[in-house]
């Protein structure tokens, strides 16, 4: 290895352009400046990140997620799970429904929540889901106080015992499809509504016995249902009673023909022998028609007849050809079917609106689309003790006989026309205890209101108090907001006669600070309390801080 005299080695000590240092001042080795700066660039990083992640815990700022500018995805279930990609719910599994927009949205003005209340579409909705404003920690909510909302004035009292008011977004208006409609001043025609079936009328039923005894010879009516007239021959009767009563009939007018001087005694005792003859032929069901035959003819009949003593229909045939019949025994059972009675049942509270001749129309299942008008023609006297109804009889004309024993259908009595305030029958919620609509005061302010419900006609319910005309009240989505309604109230503490759930909220979540987290705790303790591990799942899925 040769070197090269003008090119001094590189020795410990010397940099590489031969420059001597002492020991100790070596130069730093290649790119160990820019080592160090990236170094210290991602020390200073993780500092920044871990100061921002304690500043956020604490609430001191917030980070805006893509869903404020975009979709976000919550439960409805469960208010609080609100996520920027679809998925489940971690406490309930449902589905995460997407809503356009986000929290970035600005509120409407109260007038343009206003006429969004009235303008909606139906479209599908949930109680519970955003858009329920619950109220700020210092508003009182308390079911039957005062609103402070729209025309506030004279309604304390009036709220519903376990409701209170409720707060909707225009947003949350158009999702629950709500549908309003203001308190009317109209004419009424209230109808009384019921369930009746059709019976023969008592007046055209008829049974046909025989006063003598003996054995059928002619059998002329031998099968049920046949139609029959007044006088028509049902049957042919051999009796030996009778035909001893026509013998001595025959005799004591041959008697008294044969008399010389009608003055005799003997002449008066013969006539009076013919006259208790025919009257004891009269009392055994002999016609007078038969009788006069009778006399003329001189002879006996072997086999008298048996006529119908109405016009109808055979209902019943007791008897056949050849069989021994006494005065015990019916034959036939004949009903007119001319006319006929409707039976229904009505409730005790419904009493004093029913009286004799009032007007009623029937409409029978068999016969669908066809009306049968008639009227009341008896009420009966006693309330039946097993179903606490009584009985009203309806009288129909039935020349056609369209309206056969046994058919049944629905009864409508007219009750006479009223002029009173109306809503709409879907507006009104009725528990069975009490009767209540919401009110839409404006600004997505909603209140309960109790009433008392008048007549019905129809879709029309009026109301007698709790109401003034032109007020505006909920139609549809009634059953979300009464939802919502509860909700609030049992979260508020003011459930009236309902006891107090226990809750640790205000030991948990400050309440002035975060009062929608608050909110949101006691909704989930209301909603799954009892539920298991969904409580405290619903209460874990709230963000911190809390206090």
């Amino acid at each position: 290895m040769t070197t090269d005299p003008s090119h001094p080695p590189n020795l410990p000590g010397m940099d590489h352009a031969g420059e001597h240092f002492e020991e100790g001042d070596e130069a730093p080795p290649r790119g160990a400046h820019a080592m160090a700066i990236v170094r210290w660039a991602l020390i200073g990083l993780m500092a920044v990140a871990a100061v921002a992640s304690v500043v956020y815990y604490f609430g001191g700022f917030h980070f805006s997620s893509a869903g404020e500018t975009g979709t976000q995805y919550y439960c409805p279930m469960h208010p609080s799970i609100v996520q920027d990609h679809p998925g489940e719910c971690p406490i309930c599994s449902m589905t995460l429904v997407p809503r356009e927009g986000g929290k970035g949205k600005t509120q409407p003005a109260p007038q343009k929540v206003q006429e969004d209340t009235k303008s909606m579409s139906g479209m599908p909705g949930m109680a519970g889901m955003p858009g329920m404003q619950m109220p700020d920690a210092g508003q009182s909510t308390a079911p039957g106080s005062e609103s402070t909302g729209p025309g506030a004035a004279g309604r304390e009292g009036r709220i519903p015992a376990g409701l209170g008011p409720v707060d909707l977004t225009s947003d949350r208006i158009q999702l629950l499809g709500m549908r309003t409609a203001p308190v009317k001043r109209e004419q009424l025609d209230p109808e009384l509504r019921t369930v009746g079936y059709v019976a023969a009328n008592e007046k055209g039923l008829a049974q046909l016995h025989t006063r003598f005894a003996g054995w059928i010879e002619q059998l002329n009516v031998n099968q049920t249902g046949e139609r029959v007239r007044r006088g028509q021959v049902l049957a042919s009767i051999y009796s030996p009673e009778l035909l001893n009563a026509q013998q001595e009939f025959i005799n004591a007018r041959r008697w008294s023909s044969e008399s010389g001087d009608p003055k005799s005694v003997s002449q008066m005792t013969v006539s009076g022998l013919a006259a208790d003859a025919r009257r004891r032929l009269e009392l055994l069901g002999i016609s007078k028609t038969e009788i006069d035959r009778l006399a003329q003819s001189g002879q006996p009949l072997r086999a008298l007849p048996v006529r119908s003593t109405v016009n109808g229909y055979v209902t019943a045939k007791n008897v056949q050809q050849g069989q021994y019949v006494d005065p015990s025994a019916v034959m036939f059972e004949v009903a007119d079917l001319s006319t006929v009675w409707v039976l229904a049942d009505v409730y005790e509270y419904q009493i004093d609106r029913i009286s004799v001749g009032q007007r009623g129309t029937l409409e029978l299942v068999g016969l669908p689309g066809r009306t049968f008008s008639g009227h009341v023609q008896f009420i009966y006297p006693s309330i039946d003790a097993a179903t606490r109804t009584l009985r009203v009889r309806f009288e129909f004309p039935n020349s056609d006989l369209k309206l056969r024993p046994g058919m049944y259908g629905n009864v409508q009595l007219q009750l006479g026309r009223k002029i009173g305030l109306v809503v709409p029958s879907e507006a009104l919620v009725d528990t069975g205890e009490v009767q209540y609509v919401f009110l839409a005061l404006g600004g997505g302010h909603f209140e309960p209101r109790r009433v008392r419900v008048g007549e019905r006609s129809g879709e029309k319910v009026q109301i007698l108090e709790g109401v003034e005309e032109g007020d505006v009240v909920v139609t549809t989505a009634n059953f979300l907001i009464d939802s919502e309604s509860r909700l609030r109230a049992t979260i508020e503490g003011a459930t009236g006669s309902a006891p107090q759930l226990a809750s640790d909220a205000d030991q948990v979540i400050d309440k002035a600070k975060y009062p929608d987290k608050y909110q949101q705790y006691r909704a989930c303790e209301v909603q799954h309390r009892g539920m298991g591990t969904m409580e405290e799942d619903c209460k874990n899925a709230i963000p911190k801080p809390w206090k």
